[in-house]
């Protein structure tokens, strides 16, 4: 019996190892491919910069759910840059994303998932800048007031390509315009003047439609995201008074930060923002009051 034992303890070691290499074996990585069609940026494409990049990407996991995916950018001298890093728990994916060519001659766009057992998949295209690229022109709006939730002398909704203000019945009729809306709220006992707009109602945020409760039988609702990064990283209000182009406005907004509102939105701030429709722009506070029935005075730049 003793000469038995570690014979025993040997095969059922062996068994174990076995069985562990034959799990292993059978976690397999996800898949990925790019969407195809002619809307769709494609390898090789040679873009003018501001010039949109419009990216399809599919996934599906194989033994696992994906659980991240990753859009990164490589430029010619090694560096990554993280253009998109979200978490999911799905089998299958299925995105559409927007961004704009920068003023790097070439970038490698690499696209990665990963499932929940840590395996991973990617895709990469090369995208060069076009060498006879002009910078776009931008509206300029030097003056524009609006009100607060609680303000009955100027209008809470902006469309930001005419510039003009809405109070929410009238902006109701216009809701394929309307990108823009602000409120004050008292956050973490700071006071805060939000800027957002209708589709934050969409995004897991509550305050949009509480205070402009028509906006939830709105037919559309767009969605503008804010770049929060420059809370470390701002924008000069001299580099604003002097961008007369759309340059200024490609280079200051970084996807990664885009988010549904932005908070302590106060005088002398510089707000980079993208709209739904894909235009890039800037926001100048000139003077936020820190009341609900206030007015926010700002000056805003975009594409044209």
């Amino acid at each position: 019996m003793k000469n038995k034992l570690p014979v025993v303890v040997t095969l059922f070691a062996l068994a174990l190892i076995h069985s562990c290499s034959k799990e292993e074996e059978s976690k397999v990585a996800p898949v990925i491919n790019f969407k195809t069609g002619a809307d769709y940026t494609g390898n090789g494409d040679t873009v003018a910069v501001g010039g949109r990049l419009y990216f399809g990407v599919q996934a599906r996991g194989n033994t696992a759910n994906i659980t991240n995916f990753t859009i990164k950018k490589k430029l010619s001298d090694g560096t990554e840059i993280t253009m998109m890093d979200t978490g999911l728990n799905s089998i299958n994916l299925d995105v559409d994303k927007i961004f704009h060519q920068n003023v790097e001659d070439t970038v490698d766009w690499i696209f990665t998932v990963m499932d929940r057992d840590r395996l991973s998949n990617s895709l990469s295209l090369r995208i060069f800048k076009d060498p006879d690229s002009q910078f776009g022109g931008i509206y300029y709006h030097p003056c524009i007031k609006v009100g607060y939730q609680s303000n009955t002398e100027f209008g809470h909704f902006l469309d930001p390509v005419s510039g003009d203000v809405y109070f929410e019945d009238s902006a109701t009729l216009l809701q394929s315009t309307m990108d823009m809306l602000f409120y004050y709220i008292v956050d973490e006992e700071l006071p805060s003047p939000v800027l957002s707009s209708p589709g934050e109602m969409d995004n897991f945020s509550v305050e949009a439609k509480t205070f402009y409760p028509a906006i939830i039988d709105w037919q559309t609702r767009k969605y503008t995201q804010w770049d929060i990064s420059v809370d470390d990283d701002p924008v000069s209000a001299e580099a604003f008074d002097n961008c007369f182009n759309d340059s200024l406005l490609i280079v200051s907004y970084h996807v990664v930060w885009g988010k549904k509102k932005f908070k302590w939105a106060t005088s002398g701030r510089v707000i980079p923002f993208l709209t739904g429709d894909g235009k890039l722009g800037l926001i100048k506070v000139i003077n936020a009051e820190h009341t609900e029935n206030g007015i926010l005075e700002l000056a805003l730049k975009i594409q044209q």
